[in-house]
């Protein structure tokens, strides 16, 4: 009887062991493992840099102009520019209505190339460029061509006289579009738009 009960009690703290242990060497319940990449937390968002970036940083084809509050997003552009001279349009004019602002080059360009179709414009090539293994690219609004501007020393290639359109149309009027000056940068000189069959130079971006 007394050889029973030995054998009751150390098989049950061998149990016991045996379960600790288990429970020691699994998975953390508070910070699960990333089975996408075990150096990054479950929920982290995938694809994310792990390291610092900035602006004139080379990445993801093209050269960063513009971070985000975020750290992690942004924009980038093109270390060149794809055209030394091309109209904004198809050849006819209408309102495509497009927005100014930073984070609408993407829809803007869909929207151009969505209404205006096949042709040599400015929107198309940049909506069917492949650079660098990257196929999203397309033409900066307004707001995204001034944050090229601004940082055009770190980001380089641009051509110092020339004039570059952005996706971003005059709302008043349907036959105009915004470009900016690389002379001066400023909206309210050397014209800040202009009709949609001139002929100015094209720099795409994308996002990251």
């Amino acid at each position: 009887m007394v050889m029973k009960r030995m054998i009751y009690y150390l098989t049950n703290t061998l149990l016991v062991l045996s379960l600790s242990f288990s429970m020691s060497c699994g998975d953390d319940p508070v910070n699960p493992v990333n089975p996408d990449d075990p150096q990054k937390p479950q929920g982290e968002e995938p694809g994310t840099p792990s390291v610092t970036l900035k602006v004139g940083q080379s990445y993801q084809g093209g050269i960063i102009a513009y971070i985000d509050g975020t750290g992690k997003h942004g924009l980038i552009a093109a270390a060149t520019d794809i055209s030394d001279g091309v109209r904004w349009n198809n050849g006819t004019d209408f309102m495509v209505t497009t927005s100014t602002a930073v984070g609408t080059g993407g829809n803007n360009t869909e929207r151009i190339v969505g209404l205006q179709g096949d042709g040599v414009y400015a929107a198309k090539l940049c909506y069917d460029l492949v650079l660098n293994g990257f196929s999203d690219w397309f033409l900066p609004s307004s707001g995204e061509l001034r944050e090229l501007w601004t940082k055009r020393l770190e980001i380089g290639g641009f051509e110092n006289m020339g004039n570059y359109w952005s996706s971003s149309e005059l709302p008043s009027y349907y036959f105009c579009a915004y470009y900016l000056s690389w002379v001066s940068g400023d909206w309210d000189t050397r014209a800040s738009y202009a009709a949609k069959s001139n002929i100015y130079r094209v720099r795409p971006c994308r996002y990251f």
